[in-house]
């Protein structure tokens, strides 16, 4: 009997339970598409944009940069005669952070020389795969777009939301 009650209560427990469950609104799936391809559509004319802007800031200095993935470009102005960074990734480096419009962010004669290990530190993910292209002793620019930089939010110090910035650099 009290097997018989127990599994009468479970059943209708279990029903009413059921009865609970929402199905999906069709209408919220196209509201979820017609939002992700919003998000897609103005993620692409930002990347556009940072492009056009990152292109005529190297025009105006007559530069020719190397491209590396996703956007990244860099010029090696000095090779350095030391390790490659990918076989000795302790460095010490002179830097200067700047916006596209010239404003400088960092400066290592300011704010003193980075030591650091490549790979194994707070770092832009950008810097960490150029650096993978150089040596000690080598001075380059580069060039990272804000999704291999500081992001969406900037670094909430000096550098603002979604920046393209470009580093100056002197590995040591």
């Amino acid at each position: 009997m009290k097997k018989l009650l127990l599994l009468s209560l479970t059943t209708i427990f279990a029903m009413s339970c059921g009865s609970r469950i929402q199905k999906e609104d069709p209408s919220e799936k196209v509201k979820y598409d017609m939002n992700n391809q919003n998000l897609i559509t103005a993620n692409k004319y930002l990347v556009k944009e940072d492009a056009e802007r990152t292109e005529n800031y190297i025009k105006r200095r007559s530069w020719t940069m190397e491209d590396g993935d996703g956007g990244l470009k860099y010029l090696i102005f000095d090779h350095g005669k030391g390790d490659s960074i990918v076989a000795n990734p302790s460095i010490t480096m002179d830097y200067r952070v700047e916006l596209l419009d010239g404003t400088v962010c960092y400066d290592s004669e300011k704010d003193g020389k980075k030591e650091l290990i490549v790979g194994n530190s707070e770092m832009e993910t950008g810097l960490v795969k150029m650096f993978k292209k150089f040596c000690h002793g080598d001075s380059a620019a580069i060039i990272l777009p804000p999704h291999y930089a500081k992001g969406l939010v900037g670094d909430l110090n000096q550098i603002p939301p979604h920046s393209v910035i470009v580093y100056y650099v002197r590995i040591n």
